[in-house]
């Protein structure tokens, strides 16, 4: 199994008052396979992929990458396993404006092989690999960083809310992409896009912290 979920809670505390963030989320993923939550805004989505990124810590519950315990891990111990484990896409792409896309692309890049980042680019249809962000469409700065994301060959792709900013031709164009490049991977997405729902194998349920399989709120 490449990621496990169990019993994974979150609390915010503002001004000394306890928010459930997430109640007892349980998720099992294997590769490969293509896995979506769907939720409406503040139901929880942006805090799951946080904290099966890595990036924060469950209050509760416990999360396996590939059967490592997660919550034992130092800092520099989970920043290691986020770059050979996990791709991931933010909301917003993220590029740096001052690299051109080449260069964001090898950002995270573990290897030390120098044509790889052009050759992915190239593979996922953008050719002009020197431009700036700036210069690219909202799609294909979009695919860009889901090129960034791939570029260590991670077990699992994570990604909030990829095509928020596309309109529905672009979203469609984007997913055939990210589900060709991923056939073989553990893909995790979370959106408030119910058209997406046709492009994947599990669809999974996010709203007031609580997950489960049924669109019944």
């Amino acid at each position: 199994m490449i990621l496990e979920l169990k019993n994974v809670s979150k609390i915010f505390f503002k001004r000394d008052t306890p928010k459930e963030a997430l109640n007892k989320i349980n998720l099992n993923i294997k590769a490969p396979s293509s896995n979506l939550i769907l939720g409406p805004s503040g139901a929880g989505k942006s805090t799951l992929i946080s904290l099966i990124s890595l990036l924060s810590q469950p209050t509760y519950g416990e999360i396996r990458i590939n059967g490592v315990y997660t919550s034992a891990l130092s800092k520099k111990e989970s920043s290691q396993l986020r770059r050979q484990e996990i791709g991931i896409i933010q909301q917003r792409d993220n590029l740096f404006k001052f690299l051109n896309i080449e260069e964001n692309v090898r950002v995270p890049q573990i290897s030390g092989e120098k044509t790889k980042s052009g050759d992915l680019l190239r593979k996922i249809g953008i050719k002009e690999i020197d431009k700036c962000p700036g210069e690219l469409s909202l799609l294909n700065q979009q695919i860009v960083a889901l090129a960034r994301a791939l570029i260590n060959n991670p077990s699992i792709l994570l990604a909030d809310e990829p095509t928020g900013e596309l309109n529905s031709h672009e979203t469609d164009e984007y997913m055939d992409i990210l589900m060709y490049m991923t056939s073989e991977s553990a893909v995790l997405v979370v959106s408030n896009n119910y058209r997406l729902k046709e492009y994947f194998d599990n669809i999974y349920y996010l709203n007031e912290g609580n997950l489960n399989n049924s669109s019944e709120y």
